[in-house]
């Protein structure tokens, strides 16, 4: 009895591919549930808090002076690498958190994307992308 039953539908599955149809050419004759607002519903956006600034205007770093700054990737949970050297092509030793306040000594690099990297002494010693250095906050 089962075996009456596959045999047309072996038939019709084989006369659509033989005619160039698929399953993806007759979605466009499936209609698609539009979707609706719903009240009450806690949309989460992803909105960058604090808004990263350039280690030159937000740090005041002159030539060998410390100062204080804050790794402000502009998420809760950013990141930031701390690198042996300038750059992105240089190894990544140390991995610091959003929040974390670091000790920078005034060197600079600028790379050759255009990126400005800030030397840092503290917490660890090596080079971070300036961009995500912001001001400490009192």
């Amino acid at each position: 009895m089962k075996r009456k039953i596959w045999l047309p539908c072996f038939f019709i599955l084989l006369a659509l591919v033989l005619a160039g149809c698929n399953l993806n050419s007759l979605k466009q004759y499936v209609p698609l549930p539009t979707p609706t607002p719903t009240e009450g519903v806690l949309r989460l956006t992803a909105t960058p808090s604090p808004t990263p600034r350039a280690v030159g205007t937000s740090v005041s770093v002159g030539s060998n002076k410390r100062a204080e700054a804050v790794v402000c990737t502009g998420y809760a949970t950013g990141a930031l690498n701390v690198r042996a050297c300038p750059g992105v092509q240089c190894w990544a030793f140390f991995v610091l958190a959003e929040g974390r306040e670091v000790t920078v000594d005034g060197k600079t690099s600028r790379a050759e994307d255009g990126a400005t990297w800030a030397h840092i002494v503290q917490p660890v010693d090596g080079w971070v992308n300036g961009k995500y250095l912001c001001e400490v906050q009192p």
